[in-house]
């Protein structure tokens, strides 16, 4: 290169590329004009020569370029026209023969992105991430992320050995503080970060919008499903709705194959008439004590072998065979970890810059800012996503009080409150509202599911003053269930009114699901069955009783896969406990004992007989039951039993039959219900086990049946009747005999007043 040439190089903006501090390096690399000549730019750090390759009327022509820097900065000036070219690198190590100049492919934004930041998209994760594209014919990578703070980003990753000065990205001119490449060539499935540089210092950080993560790094992910989706299917209704929780890279990790696994999720479902399976543990989580505390609300795990499209293939075959799936989407908070998403672009884009609303120090995690447009779309899109793209049916919002509430789980002096004094996240209760609106918008046959751990009235249904959730967690009275059955059974009986008043008849104004999740599992070490009292066999007949209960209770139900409840006992015992449990499921389900009380137009009733035992009956015309409870130690040959109704009782579930490991006392025959003083009520006389639980399916008295009640009847009451008059003319003539007796005295006494008066 001669001095002339030398002397129109920019060499202070050859510099700011060198040193990774430049946010317009399209401005420089690739080909400008200078005068009548051209100049071609190429940074390629360690490279030992760059040479060019043009296409000039169709024909090859190249054009070996001068190493300017050590650092590997080469250019060169040429006269010629050329329609297109690319680069020939030489290492010291190997040579890319076909290297495409990734600043000359110039991006143009459209309106979308504007939208994002101004909190109008539900379809933010279009417009920024990583998206494979094609420029000129050329296939490759375009990244694009919104760090408005930043004076400069650089993309580092596998395919620049993680140089933060080989990639410098462009800030966009119309849009500020949104930068961007295209990166031709680059493999499905690359690794990569963005280093953000603020004010000189720089940090790595993962990309918000990435689809996926692998270890630590954001993965490239060839989003295009071809396969056709199936027409949307309606979810379950309330009666159906049964759920399986089930950690989807847990199961990766031990069987590394979407057939098998999607084969495992479908005969456990259908083994136990599962409606619906609720994912969880899809992100990353830097916490293994807490997998809410993720990266972001888009990156699966890729970690265990689980990607985008495995996922949506689950999805899919799950749908097909009647499985319906939710997505566990956390969106009140995630890791605070550095390369996440706590101050993002050097200062606080995701969250509020006051510690106070933006930090929770519990979960060692970043709160969302709700007042901010662009964290808003970025939300909501999240769940878009994942119900669009996916095909879910539904999401969980975990750890819905974090939103709800400043305070939650928080100590004095780490939270604001609002206006008079109030600990009431406005902003989010807003945001969640807004969710839900969208959901029962856009896809009006999904469910939306909050689990809360504390108060807040009305959490499901339509009023304006509720946050329009479909249902709600009741993990409390889960755990009330647990308290309850914890206490010694002489202890019970001063306290099972009133437990079942709570259990049965409080806040029926919410659409509850009663879990026993992840959530549940981990925060106490011991199992269900340790927790039990008594010895081994009273704590197995307890264990039984807590599980049924559950299933008793107004609501759905969700239990997590991998629950063990009875962690460290042997292997036949736990046999004998899914032996009970799936034929429990089967009659339970079979019998639609599940979640009838929704309807209020059903009856129910139950009873609370002598503190110890309780009734519960269901009689609406369609397979009428009686479930009947014993919560105490004792057992009894003959206990009366009141019902509502008359007819025939057939025992088709008992949890001390001997396959379950009980003792074996069972009613083998139908009963028959027999009248009782109580004319509102019949009397069922059954043979009652301790620590129990008993389902009769109830039908009425055949006409065959009432004839033979009738001329029984009519035997016993002309047996009676007779025994009725032989008892009387029995009296009659004992009392004949006494008055003959009686009349022959009195006439003999009478004979003997006249014998003075005879001659």
């Amino acid at each position: 290169m001669d001095q002339k040439h030398y002397n129109m190089m920019d060499w202070e903006a050859i510099e700011s590329i060198v040193y990774a501090d430049c946010n317009k390096p399209c401005d420089i690399l690739s080909v400008s004009k200078k005068g009548k000549s051209k100049l071609i730019q190429a940074f390629y750090p360690d490279a030992e020569s760059v040479t060019a390759h043009f296409t000039v009327n169709g024909k090859n022509k190249s054009l070996k370029l001068e190493k300017v820097d050590e650092a590997g900065f080469f250019a060169e000036f040429f006269t010629f026209e050329y329609s297109s070219y690319y680069f020939k690198v030489e290492y010291k190590e190997n040579t890319l023969d076909k290297v495409y100049d990734p600043y000359s492919f110039k991006i143009t934004l459209d309106s979308s992105v504007k939208d994002v930041i101004k909190g109008k998209s539900v379809k933010a994760y279009e417009s920024f991430g990583a998206t494979k594209k094609k420029y000129d014919g050329i296939e490759g990578y375009e990244f694009i992320v919104y760090a408005p703070s930043a004076d400069g980003v650089s993309l580092v990753g596998d395919f620049n050995n993680w140089r933060e000065n080989a990639n410098l990205m462009q800030a966009d001119n119309s849009v500020k503080g949104v930068f961007k490449l295209f990166v031709p060539g680059l493999k499905d499935y690359s690794n990569y970060k963005y280093v953000i540089n603020c004010k000189g210092q720089k940090v790595f950080k993962n990309d918000p919008f990435a689809l996926g993560i692998d270890g630590d790094n954001s993965v490239c992910v060839p989003f295009s499903f071809t396969e056709k989706v199936p027409k949307k299917s309606k979810c379950p209704k309330d009666l159906e709705l049964q759920i399986l929780e089930a950690d989807l890279n847990a199961l990766y990790k031990e069987y590394k194959d979407s057939d098998k696994i999607c084969n495992y999720l479908l005969n456990h479902a259908k083994k136990l008439d599962y409606t619906a399976i609720s994912f969880i543990h899809l992100f990353k989580s830097n916490n293994p004590n807490d997998i809410y505390e993720i990266l972001n609300p888009y990156s699966i795990d890729f970690t265990n072998g689980l990607n985008c499209a495995e996922l949506k293939d689950i999805v899919t075959k799950l749908k097909k065979e009647g499985i319906i799936s939710f997505i566990e989407l956390p969106l009140a908070y995630s890791s605070d970890c550095e390369s996440g998403l706590l101050k993002f672009d050097g200062i606080s884009l995701f969250e509020n810059a006051d510690d106070r609303l933006g930090r929770h120090n519990f979960y060692k995690a970043m709160l969302y800012d709700y007042t901010n447009p662009f964290t808003k779309s970025y939300l909501l899109s999240s769940v878009n996503y994942f119900l669009n793209e996916y095909d879910f049916n539904g999401f969980v919002c975990p750890n819905t009080g974090v939103i709800l509430y400043h305070d939650y789980n928080k100590k004095a002096g780490e939270f604001i409150t609002e206006e008079w004094g109030s600990t009431l996240n406005s902003k989010g209760v807003e945001f969640i509202k807004e969710v839900n609106r969208f959901i029962h918008k856009d896809f009006k046959n999904a469910v939306s599911i909050a689990s809360i751990y504390a108060y807040y009235k009305n959490v499901t249904g339509k009023n304006p003053e509720s946050l329009c959730f479909d249902f709600v967690m009741n993990a409390g009275t889960t755990n009330e269930v647990l308290d309850f059955l914890k206490l010694d059974p002489t202890f019970r009986r001063d306290k099972l009114d009133s437990f079942l008043l709570y259990a049965h008849f409080t806040k029926k104004d919410e659409k509850y699901i009663y879990p026993y999740s992840y959530k549940e599992n981990t925060q106490d070490f011991a199992s269900i069955y340790d927790r039990m009292p008594g010895d081994k066999n009273q704590k197995f007949s307890n264990l039984k009783m807590a599980v049924i209960f559950k299933h008793l209770l107004y609501g759905a139900q969700l239990t997590n896969l991998d629950i063990d409840e009875l962690k460290g006992c042997d292997a036949k015992l736990k046999e004998v406990y899914e032996k009970f449990y799936a034929d429990f499921r089967r009659i339970y389900t079979s019998h639609k004992m599940r979640m009838r009380n929704f309807n209020e137009d059903k009856p129910f009733s139950y009873k609370c007989i002598d503190n110890q035992v309780f009734t519960r009956e269901y009689f609406d015309g369609d397979k009428d039951y009686i479930i009947v409870f014993n919560f105490s130690k004792d057992s009894y040959q003959k206990y009366n039993i009141p019902v509502s109704h008359a007819g025939v009782y057939k025992e088709v579930f008992n949890s001390d039959n001997v396959i379950y490991g009980g003792e074996g006392v069972e009613n083998k025959k139908a009963l028959q219900t027999t009248e009782s003083e109580n004319e509102d009520t019949q009397t069922l006389t059954i043979k009652l086990p301790a620590l129990s639980i008993m389902a009769f399916e109830y039908r009425e008295f055949t006409e065959k049946e009432l004839e033979a009640i009738f001329l029984k009847k009519k035997k016993a009451m002309i047996k009676f009747v007779d025994g009725e008059k032989k008892k009387i003319k029995n009296k009659l003539n004992e009392d004949i005999e006494v008055l003959k007796k009686d009349a022959d005295k009195r006439m003999k006494e009478l004979d003997e007043l006249l014998k003075p008066f005879e001659k």
